[in-house]
């Protein structure tokens, strides 16, 4: 977003709680959702403040901002039962030899837990009650992964993947800025 549509955004804000922000604070509370938000479209913004101001009696945090930004751009997944029914399905309409069909018929997190898993492994398996249990904790903690990525700007999510792919290993700020 622009720094004018920041301003817009807080302007609606302010008009809707009172004090805030607080007076001498402005330009320091513009500055930060301008460094916070600078990858938000304006039209996501306008839909998340409205959003969050007919939910909360408090003015938003960063976090409160991001968490809203998730909700409203990312698609719902679906119950871990029902993404369960889908691979059930896929098994039963595709068998173990037509893997590629039914990897295709799946989707998001449920496609990535049977990739991980294997779906010839959950083919061949004789023990559903077990494998119905592996995927759902799969798929539970898979969603949870994407719901938090979804929060994180695109620069501090590339920038953790980065520091993450060098093993721990503490970048200088060099190589952090790209250069």
């Amino acid at each position: 977003m622009k720094r004018a549509e920041i301003i817009k955004l807080v302007g609606i804000c302010s008009l809707n709680y009172r004090n805030w922000p607080e007076a001498g604070k402005e330009e320091a509370l513009i500055s930060l959702w301008e460094t916070m938000l600078d990858d938000i479209d304006y039209e996501i913004g306008r839909i998340v403040i409205k959003k969050f101001m007919s939910e909360s009696v408090y003015p938003p945090t960063i976090a409160d901002i991001r968490a809203r930004i998730a909700d409203v751009t990312t698609v719902r997944s679906k119950p871990g039962i029902e993404a369960w029914g889908d691979v059930k399905l896929a098994i039963r309409k595709y068998g173990s030899y037509n893997e590629k069909k039914a990897m295709d018929s799946l989707t998001g997190v449920t496609r990535k837990v049977v990739d991980s898993i294997g779906f010839r492994t959950l083919c061949l398996s004789e023990n559903e009650m077990a494998d119905r249990a592996h995927f759902l904790k799969v798929y539970d903690t898979m969603q949870k992964r994407e719901r938090e990525d979804a929060l994180l700007m695109p620069e501090l999510r590339d920038s953790m993947t980065r520091i993450q792919s060098n093993s721990g290993r503490m970048l200088t700020f060099e190589e952090d800025q790209g250069a």
